[in-house]
C-alpha cells in the first residue's frame, strides 16, 4: 500500500468514497451502535463476500438498521480496486454504524459506512501458548452472534492475554460453557470427531467457522456443535482457531500439549 499501514475511506451522502470523514463523532464512535466485517481482498475480490454480506444483513436486522443504502459487495470491491489496485492482498474492515445523533435512544434507523484498509498478514500456523480466562465472560444477548462495534469483551480479554505473555485466550459464556477465542472461533478434535461451540454459547457466527463446518459436512466428517465445558477442550487431541484470515493450531494449555499436524486439510 505504498508504505501506508492503514487507510480509512468514508462514504458520504452522495455515495462517494474518500479519506475525508463527514462525521467523526458518530454513533459508532459514541455508543458502539453498529457492526463490522473483517474481510480479505485478493485479486479484485472479497473472499467469501456473499457470506459477509449475509451476516451483515442479519446484524442490521437485529440492530434495526435499514439497508436500502448499504453498499453491495461488488461496489466495495470496485472501491478497493480503484484505490489500491489488484497487486496486493488487503485486510479490510467494513464498518456500519447508525446515522444521526441522539443519546442512548436512537433517532434514526439509517446507516453510514466506512472502510479501514491495511496490508494482509496471515495468522500464525501455531499459537504456542493459550489459556482459559475465568475473569471475563462472553455475555448472552440477541446480538451475541453478530460482529458489533462494542468489542470491549475482546479488548479486555486480549489485554489479559498479552499481560500473561500468551498467544491465545479462550473465553466461556456466562453459563460456563466454552464460547470462543480472543478474536476467533474455536474447534477441537477428539478421536476423529470435530467439536465447536454452538451459537447458543454466545460466540460470533464466524465466516471461517461457517466455511469449515460446510467443508467438514461435505466430506462426511463428523462435526458436533453444542455446549461444552473447559474440560472437554482440555481432553482434545488437537485444538485450533478459525477466522476469515485462516486457521491457527494451539500448541499448549497449561501443562497439556496438543497435536498441531492434523491429517485433514483445514485450509479454506
Amino acid at each position: 500500500m505504498n508504505g501506508i499501514n492503514t487507510v480509512f475511506l468514508f462514504k458520504d451522502n452522495d455515495s462517494n468514497w474518500s479519506e475525508k470523514p463527514d462525521i467523526f463523532h458518530n454513533r459508532g464512535f459514541l455508543f458502539g451502535d453498529g457492526l463490522f466485517e473483517t474481510m480479505v481482498f485478493w485479486d479484485g475480490k472479497l473472499k467469501f463476500g456473499e457470506y459477509h454480506f449475509e451476516r451483515l444483513l442479519e446484524g442490521c436486522r437485529v440492530l434495526n438498521l435499514e439497508t436500502p443504502t448499504l453498499s453491495s459487495i461488488s461496489l466495495i470491491e470496485n472501491v478497493l480496486t480503484q484505490n489500491f489496485g489488484l497487486e496486493q492482498t488487503l485486510r479490510v474492515r467494513w464498518n456500519i454504524y447508525r446515522s444521526g445523533t441522539g443519546k442512548y435512544t436512537p433517532e434514526s434507523t439509517d446507516l453510514n459506512e466506512s472502510l479501514q484498509v491495511q496490508p494482509f498478514i496471515p495468522p500464525p500456523l501455531i499459537k504456542e501458548k493459550a489459556f482459559l480466562l475465568d475473569a471475563i465472560t462472553v455475555q448472552k444477548s440477541i446480538w451475541s452472534h453478530c460482529k458489533t462495534l462494542n468489542a470491549l469483551t475482546y479488548v479486555m480479554a486480549n489485554r489479559e492475554r498479552k499481560r500473561n505473555d500468551m498467544d491465545e485466550v479462550i473465553l466461556c459464556n456466562t453459563d460456563g460453557y466454552v464460547s470462543e477465542a480472543g478474536s476467533s472461533n474455536i474447534f477441537w478434535v477428539k478421536e476423529d470427531v470435530f467439536f465447536t461451540p454452538s451459537l447458543n454459547c454466545s460466540c460470533i457466527a464466524g465466516i471461517g467457522r461457517r466455511v469449515l463446518i460446510e467443508k467438514l459436512k461435505a466430506a462426511s466428517i463428523n462435526i458436533i456443535e453444542g455446549e461444552f465445558l473447559p474440560k472437554d477442550v482440555l481432553e482434545a487431541d488437537f485444538i485450533f482457531t478459525t477466522n476469515v484470515t485462516g486457521v491457527s493450531f494451539i500448541g499448549q494449555i497449561g501443562d497439556i500439549i496438543f497435536r498441531t499436524r492434523p491429517e485433514f486439510d483445514l485450509n479454506y
